[in-house]
């Protein structure tokens, strides 16, 4: 009987977020299941905020082949789920002896799987999240609704802005999808700050910080209203997003993790099948996904149906 499932996810924020609600559905079918994740440190205390979440190990991508053997142990799981290209770690996991090893079918070394996904996501018929979920039904557990994550807000620390009433404008992709124009997001920027009396938070990696400063300073309206907020701090950001009036952001990890965090958000996502909305859409209660090739045949404005 499986009693212990270990979720390998040392990815991006997003990608993290969208595999969250894994856990949700696992303990709302198997509340006696024992859920683990094994992230990276930069992610760890975000997983941290899902109540669903039983144990979370560090993974070093560094480490050798036999580390990471005694790592996944360490969890003792009955079964273990893999997304995208981890060979170090499924060899590891099959060196471990864990009795289910879920992954796709697809990679060379699927035959290190044990139970193997036939399922291709490039067609972007659902969800990411979908897709996630649905690899449950390896272990038996099938359902069909896909949660939101149980993020516990009231652990986030405080909110170290000063200001109040603001709008988060989250500009790079990080290059996982195409960046909407900077110019659409000046655009928004002052629409909110004349229509809504919003000031602006722009923000992004520490590497980002001398472009954003050079998009504040195009901004027309008083350069006081515009801030930037760029750290690797998760908790201080997700801190930051959950306080948000309205967050605005392409396809990237802060856009996940407001929606899910129940901030009105907007994605903004290229029409490319794979990158598309339909399969790596926001979601969220208060969530607005849109194609890039609608923002090009509108003004910035479309930022107003938000408010509708």
């Amino acid at each position: 009987m499986i009693r212990r499932i270990l979720i390998i996810r040392p990815d991006k924020i997003g990608d993290l977020v969208l595999t969250l609600p894994m856990a949700t559905v696992i303990k709302e079918l198997m509340p006696e299941a024992h859920i683990t994740f094994l992230v990276r440190e930069y992610t760890a205390s975000l997983v941290s905020l899902c109540e669903d979440i039983d144990e979370i190990l560090l993974y070093d991508t560094s480490s050798s082949l036999w580390k990471t053997v005694a790592l996944l142990r360490s969890a003792k799981p009955d079964a273990v789920f893999f997304f995208g290209s981890k060979f170090k770690l499924t060899l590891a996991a099959f060196l471990a002896r864990i009795p289910f090893r879920v992954g796709r079918a697809y990679w060379w070394y699927s035959f290190l799987y044990n139970k193997k996904i036939y399922e291709h996501r490039k067609t972007a018929e659902r969800n990411e999240a979908d897709y996630n979920v649905r690899m449950l039904k390896a272990i038996g557990i099938e359902t069909a609704i896909t949660p939101l994550p149980k993020l516990q807000r009231d652990l986030l620390p405080k909110n170290e802005l000063s200001i109040n009433n603001y709008a988060v404008l989250h500009l790079k992709t990080g290059g996982s999808a195409p960046a909407w124009d900077e110019n659409k997001f000046i655009e928004i920027a002052q629409w909110l700050c004349s229509e809504k009396n919003y000031s602006s938070v722009l923000t992004g990696l520490p590497e980002d910080y001398e472009f954003l400063f050079r998009i504040r300073s195009r901004m027309k309206h008083n350069s006081k209203n515009v801030h930037i907020l760029t750290q690797s701090n998760l908790l201080q950001l997700a801190s930051v997003l959950a306080g948000a009036k309205i967050v605005i952001s392409a396809s990237t990890g802060p856009g996940h993790l407001a929606a899910a965090l129940g901030t009105p958000t907007i994605g903004l996502f290229p029409q490319v099948v794979p990158l598309s909305k339909e399969r790596w859409g926001f979601r969220g209660k208060k969530t607005i996904n849109l194609s890039l090739l609608y923002f090009r045949k509108r003004n910035a404005h479309i930022a107003r149906i938000a408010f509708v």
